[in-house]
């Protein structure tokens, strides 16, 4: 797009100001002292949050609003303990609630659902972390404190004995289907509810397939009982009468899943979210009506007795120890409500209007996903949403029947654009990192458009921003658009460069911004392959530019504008090391300078077209091309070991992502690679070792402290002395190096 830059809010000219003192000085004019700058003060902790803040979904254990889980709301279970269990299908994992507040994992891990292109298993029986689910909606506890997931991606039902110890009770892994049978013989379609009576026995509700006639109709929408043994049968293949109507053209009509729970006496309960009633099964499997009149539109909120309630879409049922039952009903809002045992109803809780707060949710109930009650009567809520027109959020709530919540696990992101000191100051998507000569650490604000500042004492400050971002890309710096990912570099004097599409911007610390060179005609001249542009920039700090593209070449500008080719064949794409002029490069990504003047590069991006790996290439000051690590021979991924082995991820496999790898270089002889795909920052050390330095594997969240410690989506990278900056989700993390 045209304006792809610099976009910012309306500098404080005493900012604009000092930035071109800095300049002055590091050009050795000005009061004529030429003594470096001061570096920052290192990190209190190995890994440190510098600026901003990191809340909002994620994978971290913790303590009430410490604690982080996916906007993918799974259904819960109480154990005899008290505890709360948690299916919680973004991360494909369950977890545990303590009645303090205390969320840990109790079983399952590994690649989150957001990186389904990620490798990693997503089946597994193995003892609690170890084992592996895929997109578990929902979990069941029996007296005894056996454990049952509804493991929905894998179309299987899971049992987690007290041990911890997880094993398949029934379907087969990966087999859609609804045959009946003992254990792996029989076959479930992705069980959506789970339940478990008095005896043991398991109850699950699932899908079933259309019909292959056009135009395709639904069938039903079975329960299954699961045995102790592991016999499966079908209790009813088809619960409800009337199916959903579908959205769209391609979207026909379902019968979606029912939700399930079970009482003391062993009896089991269905909330029909297309019927729009609640059923109760007697022991031999007969259904009947206990709330609502199946009738089609009857839909709506209506409290009194059984068959003059109505109900919304029923999304979740739940039953107290006293044998009290509770729905959830999406309805102007989503109230909670009760149901007596001859089936009338009243509202115990809903929210009088859902308009969005100051903080960006909606008020308590509007949001509800799932429900349990704990043994002293409280409701604990799942509140979330993945496609807020303001931000994605995943919270649990515990509520007393009456008044404000006692207890909130997790929080919501706090993006934002804010100047100040450290965790007062907001972001908003921040990405490429520069670190400029005077100290000054610069940070493309994405969202914002705009360019932030991080000062060694760590306050925070904006060059500018715009109303109207993306709509000029050069002039005034408080009238041009920092819009996109684009790299950010710095040069000696003080100058930003950027890039827009194949023309890279200037702006000087006076505040004003050009075209410096203009890269069309080379690029144009070359073959066309993704033709995106320029994909990576570095300045020296003599002014020297380097520009990398997708077709597998790096131009070389200098001070005064003039473009000449560095390294790569225009003609040719490919991977081999030698001499720059012979050196064959496939898509190029990122790029950074150490302090030998050593240039470091990204290749092997979108590998899926070219067939090249990811690796990094080092090009010499003479001019020799190398491969540092990486190997352009294997697919990407997460391998650690000597350089010649190791494997590594650049990108997100999707075609024209912006969640690349970005790149720094120490003075040691270190590159540090960052990986937002499996969350984690790779080190390249001078030692011939590849490390995984800092997050974990597909963690999603921040915990500051001894490293590897857990970094959520490190995209941006930059290194000064000891010290390595790492942009992540709303806020800039410092980690100490050795």
């Amino acid at each position: 797009m045209q304006g792809s830059l610099f976009s910012v809010p309306r500098p404080p000219m005493a900012l604009l100001a000092s930035l071109a003192v800095a300049a002055l000085v590091s050009c050795g004019g000005g009061s004529g002292d030429t003594s470096p700058p001061p570096p920052p003060p290192p990190p209190s902790t190995p890994l440190a949050l510098l600026a901003g803040t990191t809340e909002g979904p994620g994978t971290q254990d913790g303590l009430g609003t410490a604690a982080k889980l996916s906007t993918e709301s799974g259904g819960m279970a109480l154990t005899p303990t008290g505890d709360v269990l948690i299916a919680d299908p973004g991360n494909h994992t369950i977890r545990r609630l303590s009645p303090t507040g205390q969320l840990t994992t109790f079983a399952g891990g590994g690649p989150t659902r957001s990186d389904a292109s990620s490798p990693g298993p997503r089946y597994l029986d193995a003892a609690g972390t170890a084992a592996r689910f895929n997109a578990p909606q929902a979990v069941a506890v029996d007296t005894a404190g056996n454990t049952y997931v509804a493991d929905t991606g894998n179309h299987l039902v899971r049992k987690i004995d007290a041990s911890g110890n997880v094993t398949t009770l029934a379907g087969q892994e990966g087999v859609c289907g609804n045959a009946d049978g003992t254990g792996t013989a029989a076959t479930l379609c992705s069980p959506t509810s789970i339940a478990v009576d008095k005896d043991g026995n398991v109850y699950v509700s699932e899908w079933a397939p259309l019909t292959q006639t056009l135009p395709a109709e639904p069938t039903g929408n079975p329960i299954r009982k699961i045995t102790p043994a592991g016999v499966v049968s079908t209790v009813v293949f088809k619960v409800s009468q009337i199916p959903t109507p579908g959205q769209g053209r391609n979207n026909p009509a379902r019968f979606y899943p029912v939700q399930l729970a079970t009482d003391s006496a062993g009896a089991l309960y269905a909330a029909d979210p297309n019927d729009h009633v609640v059923r109760k099964f007697a022991f031999g499997g007969r259904a009947t009506v206990l709330s609502g009149t199946v009738a089609q539109g009857n839909a709506g909120h209506v409290d009194g007795s059984a068959s003059a309630a109505k109900f919304g879409e029923l999304q979740a049922i739940a039953i107290d120890r006293s044998n009290r039952i509770f729905v959830l009903d999406r309805h102007l809002g989503t109230p909670l409500r009760e149901i007596a045992a001859d089936g009338s109803v009243t509202t115990v809780r809903r929210a009088a209007d859902c308009a969005f707060g100051a903080d960006g949710l909606p008020p308590a109930f509007c949001a509800a996903k799932r429900l349990a009650v704990d043994a002293q009567g409280r409701f604990l809520v799942t509140e979330s949403s993945a496609s807020s027109s303001f931000q994605s959020y995943a919270l649990i709530h515990r509520y007393p029947r009456d008044g404000a919540a006692d207890l909130k696990v997790g929080t919501a992101p706090s993006p934002g654009w804010a100047d100040g000191s450290g965790s007062t100051a907001r972001f908003d998507g921040p990405g490429a990192l520069a670190m400029g000569k005077s100290g000054t650490l610069y940070v493309r604000d994405r969202n914002n458009a705009a360019i932030r500042t991080i000062q060694p004492d760590g306050m925070v400050g904006t060059l500018g921003r715009v109303k109207n971002p993306c709509s000029q890309i050069t002039g005034p710096i408080n009238e041009v658009a920092f819009c996109g990912p684009e790299a950010l570099t710095v040069d000696g004097a003080g100058n930003i460069y950027s890039y827009s599409l194949k023309r890279i911007l200037k702006a000087t610390p006076a505040g004003n911004v050009a075209v410096f060179a203009d890269l069309s005609a080379q690029l144009n001249a070359i073959p066309a392959f993704l033709d995106l542009g320029i994909t990576g920039l570095v300045a020296d700090d003599a002014g020297t530019l380097y520009a990398s593209s997708l077709q597998g070449v790096i131009f070389k500008i200098n001070p005064t504008g003039a473009v000449s080719l560095f390294a790569g064949n225009p003609n040719a794409r490919g991977h081999a090391d030698g001499p720059a002029g012979s050196a064959l490069f496939a898509g190029l990504g990122s790029m950074a300078l150490d302090p030998a003047g050593n240039l470091y590069v990204v290749d092997g991006v979108y590998h899926f077209i070219t067939g090249v790996g990811p690796t990094i290439r080092k090009i010499t000051p003479a001019g020799m091309v190398s491969t540092l690590a990486g190997r352009a021979n294997v697919p990407p991924g997460l391998v650690d070991g000597p350089v010649s082995q190791a494997q590594l991820t650049v990108e997100k496999l999707a075609a024209l992502s912006d969640s690349r790898a970005h790149l720094a270089a120490d003075a040691k002889g270190n590159v540090y690679v960052s990986d937002p795909i499996h969350r984690v920052v790779r080190k390249i050390g001078a030692d011939g070792q590849v490390s995984t330095l800092v997050g974990q594997p597909w963690g999603q969240g921040f915990a500051a402290g001894d490293l590897p410690g857990l970094i959520d989506e490190p995209w941006g990278l930059a290194v000064r002395d000891t010290t390595l900056f790492i942009s992540t989700s709303n806020a800039v993390a410092a980690v100490k190096l050795p």
